[in-house]
């Protein structure tokens, strides 16, 4: 029984209208009214007034109610595959990387809460065109859509289908640090847990001139970024594993990439969902301190070039620097 049904239970058993019963805790009728419908908890103030003036004891009143069962529990966040689609969920956010046939593949992002959340951003990529063609996108900022293909326009708003999850594999399931967990220096947990901590969660930041997601799960990082003014879009999963020395990157199974007239070498367009981690035989790693290079696998090991207690500078291809603050942690907060 939920507390706004005892409520009520307690208010007609003693012949009283909910504005006589609020007269007496001091609340108003509307407000009695919310309670019993469920949609306000009364303070603990008049939890205890409750008691006190209708002899019930609080234990009556708060154990067993089947409405705070699932107060304070945390959304498990996962990660889903089936045929050519990936889809990772956390609590506000939904990002899905798909083939929608043989040449086209697109990432789409939906946004709310718990188990419902809206389209609110688009991108897909035809890959017999050329690679002059633009990639085309639309995503929502307040009331205004900004997009390159009008028909992208009328699927904002859509809601994400739930039951799509249960019909696919369920990879991997973890949690998001929401900004309450205290979160510890180098000199505390050393680089690897450092960069695992500071390195998890979700950055998302819209604006008329650009959409941008950052989402890392611990080992796989999530990118969706849309940059109108220069045409440069980027959706991307990548697996990328923390040592002790730094970041190992294991490659990317998916990538959309359109930057100005793609010409330069990382523009792509691909994906190939059955890429796995590649883990080390012995889980060590021989490489030099301060210094970036392919392991035996070919894959990029990002190594630490210099570090703090609140910073570690990661040097990772051709010299550039990646830097990891311990106050710039991405927490899930956007909404």
């Amino acid at each position: 029984m939920t507390l706004g049904r005892k409520i009520q239970e307690i208010r007609v058993s003693r012949g009283m209208s909910q504005e006589e019963f609020g007269e007496m805790l001091g609340a108003t009728r509307q407000t009695v009214s919310k309670w019993e419908l469920d949609q306000a908890v009364p303070d603990i103030r008049k939890i205890v007034a409750i008691s006190r003036l209708f002899c019930v004891s609080t234990d009556d009143l708060l154990v067993n109610v089947t409405n705070f069962e699932k107060e304070g529990v945390r959304f498990v966040c996962g990660i889903y595959r089936k045929g050519c689609c990936e889809i990772v969920e956390t609590e506000k956010l939904l990002l899905e990387y798909y083939g929608r046939d043989k040449h086209t593949i697109g990432a789409r992002v939906y946004k709310g809460n718990g188990s419902v959340k809206k389209l609110t951003a688009i991108c897909e990529r035809d890959c017999r065109i050329s690679r002059e063609e633009p990639t085309f996108y639309a995503y929502q900022y307040n009331d205004t859509v900004y997009t390159n293909h009008p028909e992208f326009e009328a699927l904002m708003g859509e809601e994400f289908r739930r039951e799509r999850l249960d019909q696919m594999d369920r990879l991997d399931s973890f949690l998001i640090n929401h900004g309450d967990k205290p979160l510890h220096t180098v000199s505390e947990v050393g680089i690897r847990r450092a960069l695992e901590e500071w390195r998890k969660g979700v950055v998302m930041s819209v604006s008329d001139d650009s959409f941008r997601i950052s989402l890392c799960t611990g080992n796989v990082e999530y990118i969706f970024s849309i940059y109108p003014q220069d045409t440069n879009i980027y959706c991307g999963c990548s697996y990328n594993a923390p040592f002790e020395l730094g970041l190992k990157s294991s490659g990317q199974y998916f990538r959309m990439r359109n930057y100005k007239d793609n010409s330069d070498f990382f523009c792509g367009f691909f994906f190939d969902f059955g890429r796995q981690l590649q883990e080390d035989k012995d889980g060590t790693v021989t490489i030099s301190y301060g210094q970036d290079q392919p392991d035996a696998c070919g894959m990029m090991q990002w190594i630490v070039k210099r570090y703090s207690d609140d910073e570690i500078i990661l040097q990772g291809c051709n010299g550039d620097e990646y830097p990891f603050h311990k106050d710039e942690t991405k927490f899930e907060y956007f909404l």
